[in-house]
């Protein structure tokens, strides 16, 4: 009975033995298998923090195009028929465009401000360097010396373009035409004859054309 009490015992010891730890396969499937979770949790944290910043772009970008679409709109829509003195004495047109010049037009001011003239600004629109520049002036009949405040409200712009609808129904893409200014009259008489009152068109029609999300069209509808 002695032996096999002791037979018994070393068996039990050698079990104990053998269940202490793990065989080489079983560390290596377990690393395997820990580095595979590994790979598919950072791809999906990746997935979710890619998804987010692309959301956040995308709505900034958004929020930029309509903040200058919203600049142009107050400005379009309050335009007012008074044209303006330039730095060398010389009329310009209460709305003016030319392709390679960009825009400029006369508006009601929204508030009193130092740089508003009677109630009135002269602001206009330009593109460089792919950027869309938004133009102040601090007086509404210019001196030489008189310079416009430039604020950039859109970058990435490929392309701004302008066509006008004039009172014939006739699209135009400058303003304003020569017969117009030729045939509007000044206000009074002599050297204190009032700038010109010109004709407005009837519609406006801005074109942008933005590197990451293609052409917008927007119409504007004239002061009636």
């Amino acid at each position: 009975m002695r032996d096999i009490h002791l037979i018994h015992s070393s068996s039990n010891k050698g079990d104990k033995k053998r269940q202490q730890g793990f065989t080489l396969i079983e560390l290596l499937i377990a690393l395997a298998i820990s580095a595979i979770i590994s790979a598919l949790s950072y791809q999906a944290i990746n997935g979710a923090v890619n998804v987010q910043t692309n959301v956040q772009e995308n709505a900034q970008r958004m929020a930029e195009v309509q903040r200058a679409v919203w600049w142009m709109e107050q400005d379009l829509v309050q335009l007012v028929p008074r044209g303006v003195q330039d730095g060398f004495g010389s009329l310009l047109s209460a709305y003016e465009y030319r392709a390679d010049l960009g825009l400029e037009l006369t508006r009601i001011a929204e508030l009193p401000t130092p740089r508003s003239s009677g109630g009135l600004l002269r602001v206009g629109y330009q593109l460089r360097d792919e950027t869309l520049y938004r133009l102040t002036w601090p007086v509404i009949d210019r001196a030489p010396d008189t310079k416009p405040r430039r604020v950039a409200i859109l970058t990435g712009v490929k392309r701004f373009e302008l066509r006008f609808l004039n009172t014939k129904n006739r699209w135009v893409t400058s303003w304003p035409l020569e017969v117009d200014v030729g045939s509007a009259p000044s206000i009074g008489g002599g050297q204190n004859a009032t700038p010109k009152k010109m004709p407005l068109p009837k519609v406006t029609e801005v074109l942008l054309e933005l590197d990451d999300l293609g052409l917008l069209k927007r119409l504007f509808m004239g002061v009636s």
